[in-house]
């Protein structure tokens, strides 16, 4: 986990209500983000390192053919997937961000007269703690699944390193290997090092958001058991998109404040939401954006 004492989830009215009232938070599939480059960026970067690496000629066959076969590869299910396949891992993420108080982030809520955002403040670790101890994520996360928190990379020199060094490892492990058995072994702990790293790869042009993702890693068929109270699908801009939903917050530890956007009235909005602060439970701390809002 990378370490951020706190985190910020950036939200409508209508959200923070929602979070505040029942304690639960939605967790979105992964290829149903707003970005469509989701997941797909860091094996386009990639692509585009095998062509210029300078690693042994059957190390880079093995990895292309892998990944950018035709039919089967790994990039192939990623675009075409199978909701029935038992094995699929998926993955859900509560998106928030490093910055408090982000102009960026505000005009998301802000660009028609009835919008107006608001962001929770989570004491991270505490969120986490949280998380992981709950029974749902328990059962979600045996096996093969996790809970991770990590902050997005957006710079592309960054990228590259991270992924020349996996592979320079993987190729000295691979050559010493007799077996094709083993070979496949360590095949498919590079499938879920590289599926991890596209959780957390996102062009660059959303740098502004300085993004931390808290995901829940987990098998298809462990979230096809689930009650249908923990897994649900969200109507968003028409599209039907799977969520879970977790009700990890205990009153007044996870949550430690509430930010309203530059948008709201200042003395109304921290008023409301003090007051439904306290009636929940939650420490009763609002602050309004110091961010000057141009129209």
């Amino acid at each position: 986990m990378d370490d951020y004492n706190r985190i910020y989830h950036y939200t409508s009215a209508d959200g923070l209500c929602g979070i505040l009232s029942t304690g639960t938070l939605y967790f979105t599939d992964s290829l149903f983000l707003n970005d469509r480059s989701e997941r797909k960026n860091f094996y386009l970067i990639l692509k585009e390192y095998l062509q210029k690496a300078p690693l042994e000629k059957n190390w880079i066959k093995e990895v292309e053919r892998r990944y950018f076969g035709e039919n089967n590869s790994i990039f192939y299910k990623l675009i075409n997937t199978n909701p029935s396949d038992k094995r699929a891992m998926r993955y859900f993420v509560l998106s928030c961000s490093k910055d408090r108080d982000s102009l960026p982030m505000w005009n998301y809520y802000t660009r028609s007269i009835h919008a107006a955002g608001y962001n929770l403040h989570f004491h991270t670790r505490e969120l986490i703690r949280q998380m992981r101890e709950h029974p749902i994520v328990e059962k979600l996360t045996a096996g093969r699944g996790s809970v991770m928190c990590r902050g997005v990379v957006y710079d592309e020199r960054r990228k590259l390193t991270a992924l020349d060094q996996i592979m320079r490892q993987a190729q000295a492990k691979w050559s010493k290997l007799p077996s094709q058995i083993e070979r496949e072994v360590l095949l498919s702990k590079l499938d879920r090092a590289f599926e991890t790293m596209s959780l957390f790869y996102k062009d660059s042009a959303f740098a502004h958001e300085r993004e931390v993702r808290l995901v829940i890693c987990a098998e298809n068929e462990r979230v096809h058991a689930l009650p249908e109270c923990c897994y649900q699908f969200r109507k968003v801009r028409g599209i039907q998109v799977p969520c879970l939903v977790i009700d990890v917050l205990e009153k007044g530890r996870a949550i430690a404040g509430v930010t309203a956007g530059p948008a709201l009235d200042k003395e109304m909005a921290v008023n409301g939401v003090e007051y439904m602060l306290h009636y929940y439970g939650f420490p009763q701390t609002c602050k309004v954006s110091s961010v000057p809002l141009r129209y």
